[in-house]
C-alpha cells in the first residue's frame, strides 16, 4: 500500500546503488504466517528510490506463476529513460521467481488502461 513503512528488503548485490526500486503492495494468496506486503527491494536501493516508493510513486506491476495464478501486485520506480527496458524484469528476477516461482510480469499501461506482459 502506498505510504506503508518498509517491512524488509530483499538481498541482492550490494556493490553499487541500484538504478531502480520496487515494492510489493499486495500478496494475493499469502501463505499461513507470512505476508510479503511491504517488502521492498533490492537491498541496495537508493534513498531516493525508497522515498519515491514510500510516497506511492511507481508503475504498477503484477506477477504470475506458471499456472497463471496472480501472486503479487506492486510498483517499480526507475529512471525515466529505463522505463520499458530490461530493468522492468527486476521485481520478477529479484523477488517473484525465487520467492513464489513467478514466471510472468505484467505492467499496467495508464495510456491504454490495459495490462501488458513483458
Amino acid at each position: 500500500m502506498p505510504g506503508a513503512e518498509v517491512v524488509r528488503q530483499m538481498v541482492t548485490d550490494d556493490s553499487s546503488p541500484a538504478a531502480y526500486g520496487w515494492a510489493i503492495d499486495i500478496e494475493h494468496d499469502p501463505m499461513e504466517g507470512r505476508d510479503e506486503k511491504g517488502t521492498t527491494g533490492p537491498s541496495n536501493i537508493t534513498l531516493e528510490m525508497a522515498e519515491r516508493l514510500r510516497k506511492g510513486e511507481g508503475r504498477t506491476f503484477r506477477m504470475y506463476d506458471d499456472d497463471g495464478v496472480l501472486n503479487y501486485t506492486g510498483r517499480i520506480v526507475t529512471a525515466e529513460d529505463d522505463e520499458g527496458g530490461e530493468v522492468d524484469f527486476a521485481p520478477l528476477d529479484d523477488f517473484g521467481k525465487p520467492n513464489a516461482g513467478c514466471t510472468e510480469i505484467h505492467y499496467f499501461n495508464t495510456a491504454t488502461q490495459e495490462w501488458r506482459e513483458l
